[in-house]
């Protein structure tokens, strides 16, 4: 399994979902999707606006890790509490750490 996958992790009821990677020690949020959303799309932190991508969507250029998400996109602690434990599982699975023979 690569080390460097994209990952999803949702809050609870389904509402809030974070796609985002595993580079070197640290959790970098592509985008996240709040499902019952409907504003329109858009880039942070410029705040561009996006069409043609799915209401209710962010997407972060450049990639923040976990700790500049959270002040990027304040008030869902309830996101970044759960992204935050799936990162730690993630790092710390062996299945995810690099293979020391390259292969």
């Amino acid at each position: 399994m690569r080390r460097d996958r994209l990952r999803t992790t949702q809050t609870q009821d389904g509402r809030k979902i974070a796609v985002w990677q595993l580079a070197g020690g640290s959790a970098r949020i592509l985008r996240v999707q709040f499902t019952a959303a409907s504003f329109t799309a858009y880039r942070l932190p410029a705040r561009t606006p996006l069409t043609g991508v799915q209401p209710g969507t962010v997407i972060f250029d450049p990639h923040p890790d976990l700790a500049d998400a959270r002040e990027l996109l304040p008030g869902h602690d309830d996101l970044w509490d759960v992204l935050r434990e799936d990162y730690w599982a993630a790092l710390l699975n062996p299945k995810d750490l690099p293979n020391p023979l390259g292969a």
